[in-house]
């Protein structure tokens, strides 16, 4: 109830800031610009630019390094900030209900579609290995990513998260606590961010394998099935990542430091 509240709310206020002109500064992080405008996502995909574990990068160093022509990705991006968009103001949301988002989004999206690609890909392995053996790679490197990822978020769900709304409700009731020893956030982050850019590397070796999820002239209904769905849980993996990475992760770190006190 307290995040669909906090979307329709922001709805009209991210509708109406999408009316004024900005204007993307090259020397910007990529994650940055994808926190402060979530439309530009998909021109990151298109140019196949890393937000997510590499948002730290700058849009300039980016498109030097892939040779990409500046002025024509800067007016993409800009002209993607002019669209409507009804997705929420992450940036602004709390911390509680973004991690509700990250969990009900971007957490269920991989548990549902884990067991519906294994599906497909051993089918198309099975009916299409023998003249693509790529797919054999594709698939054990799926397999490998979708039990890391599996374990992943639950560790998010049972350690990293609860210690989060924790701290925002500490927060929230003007109380700090003293504790002893290290931070309670900065480990679980740094261990999570890792995991991160080891599921990214992960499916830029996927995405390589498959020439970006190109689909072979021989390609039957279920080969096409398959690379939609695994290059559209590539992009619901770059969303999910940014999100924590670029968002939460640094917000948590910096609530931790009001609210905690060590000896």
């Amino acid at each position: 109830m307290f995040l669909s509240t906090f979307i329709k709310i922001h709805i009209h206020n991210r509708k109406n800031s999408n009316k004024m002109s900005t204007m993307i500064k090259v020397e910007t992080p990529v994650g940055e610009i994808a926190k402060n405008y979530f439309q530009t996502v998909k021109v990151f995909d298109d140019y196949q630019i890393d937000f997510c574990c590499g948002g730290k990068q700058s849009l300039q160093e980016i498109c030097q390094n892939k040779s990409l022509n500046t002025d024509e990705v800067v007016q993409k991006l800009e002209a993607s900030i002019q669209e409507a968009s009804d997705a929420p103001l992450f940036d602004a949301m709390p911390l509680t209900a973004l991690v509700e988002y990250i969990v009900t989004t971007h957490h269920a999206y991989v548990r549902e579609n884990i067991p519906l690609l294994h599906k497909l890909l051993d089918k198309i392995e099975e009916v299409h290995g023998p003249r693509h053996p790529e797919l054999l790679a594709v698939n054990a490197h799926f397999k490998e990513s979708a039990g890391q990822l599996t374990m992943h978020m639950q560790k998010e769900e049972i350690v990293l998260f609860p210690l989060v709304e924790k701290l925002s409700q500490l927060k929230a009731e003007g109380k700090t606590i003293t504790i002893s020893g290290g931070a309670s956030v900065e480990q679980p982050i740094a261990a999570m961010v890792q995991e991160h850019e080891n599921e990214g590397a992960r499916f830029e070796e996927i995405s390589r394998l498959t020439q970006n999820y190109t689909v072979p002239e021989d390609a039957c209904n279920t080969f096409r099935a398959a690379y939609e769905t695994l290059q559209a849980f590539e992009k619901d993996l770059h969303r999910h990542i940014h999100l924590e990475n670029n968002i939460l992760f640094p917000k948590a770190a910096l609530l931790e430091q009001e609210v905690v006190k060590k000896n």
